[in-house]
């Protein structure tokens, strides 16, 4: 997937509180409006953003994330970066979390979790 071009590119900010996880879905769901895919794709798609929000949800601290919409030709890729400040909360929580994971795992073209200094990142990215 060489040579994706940006169509669209958000920044969003939410207080690490779980009844904000609409916000992002309803974020992806606007950018991702215009695209053709079904609504059976769509809602897998916003699964995949609220329960990867979920494993970040701590009592406190802000969630950040990029979202990015990629086009090639005709491909499109939908490229997510979730990240956090790194807590034990957190960390509990992801010990916890093995088969939300590998569901995640399962609906995204690539997944990943990782600790980046006092972070906690997940990177997400859904061809469309």
């Amino acid at each position: 997937m060489e040579n994706l071009k940006t169509e669209y590119e958000i920044d969003l900010t939410i207080p690490a509180k779980k009844n904000l996880v609409i916000i992002p879905r309803l974020v992806v769901a606007g950018l991702l409006s215009e695209q053709k895919i079904t609504v059976e794709e769509l809602e897998n798609i916003k699964l995949i953003i609220s329960e990867a929000v979920n494993l970040l949800f701590n009592s406190e601290g802000k969630i950040n994330m990029k979202i990015s919409l990629l086009k090639e030709n005709d491909k499109n890729v939908l490229k997510v970066i979730i990240s956090t400040n790194l807590t034990k909360e957190i960390l509990e929580n992801l010990s916890k979390s093995g088969l939300t994971i590998h569901i995640l795992n399962y609906l995204c073209s690539k997944f990943n979790v990782h600790q980046k200094q006092k972070e906690i990142e997940i990177f997400i990215e859904k061809e469309i």
